[in-house]
């Protein structure tokens, strides 16, 4: 009787283990496979990390992203983005694109903000980003109407920090998991 019953589970477990090769084997429709490569995921994967020794932060940010720096008049930038408006075209972000811009107003160089942080930011709150603090909340609405902006700015005795980041989520999980990791002081 015993024998009999470890013969049923086998056999039960035999053909589980046949259908699941059979699914393994079968074809996946090609709709269903276009739909995963379409959809990136830029919160999977190792994120970069961007370190600036003279202004002592560091940011990390998705893999597939651009990053570049300058100098503008007025101000120092770091943009890290995958959204590149096309020239001439329609400039809106769709979901999983990003633009973070770092402004960087240095009084050393003549450099300063045109307004203080508690009025650039609304709904502003105080937090700690690394070793000092700053104000979060939402920046001013950018170029793309569907967007939204949320901010991270602080002053300090010799520079003040406006980083403002835009995404297509209203609830901003990427571009608040960037600003989450932004540690100045390093």
């Amino acid at each position: 009787m015993r024998n009999r019953s470890y013969l049923k589970k086998g056999c039960t477990l035999a053909a589980v283990a046949a259908c699941l090769a059979l699914l393994a084997l079968a074809p996946i429709p090609a709709g269903a496979q276009q739909e995963a490569a379409a959809a990136p995921n830029p919160s999977t994967g190792k994120w970069k990390v961007y370190r600036d020794d003279r202004y002592a932060f560091r940011l990390s940010y998705p893999p597939d992203s651009q990053v570049q720096t300058g100098r503008d008049h007025g101000y120092q930038y770091m943009r890290v983005h995958n959204f590149d408006p096309e020239p001439g075209g329609q400039n809106t972000m769709q979901p999983g694109e990003y633009h973070l811009e770092v402004l960087i107003f240095d009084h050393r160089l003549g450099h300063r903000m045109k307004s203080p942080c508690r009025e650039l930011v609304r709904d502003a709150h105080q937090v700690r980003a690394g070793k000092v603090n700053a104000l979060r909340g939402l920046a001013e609405q950018g170029d793309d109407p569907g967007a939204t902006s949320f901010a991270l700015c602080l002053q300090a005795g010799k520079v003040d920090v406006m980083v403002m980041a835009t995404e297509q989520d209203p609830q901003g999980a990427l571009a608040n998991r960037i600003l989450d990791g932004i540690r100045f002081g390093n």
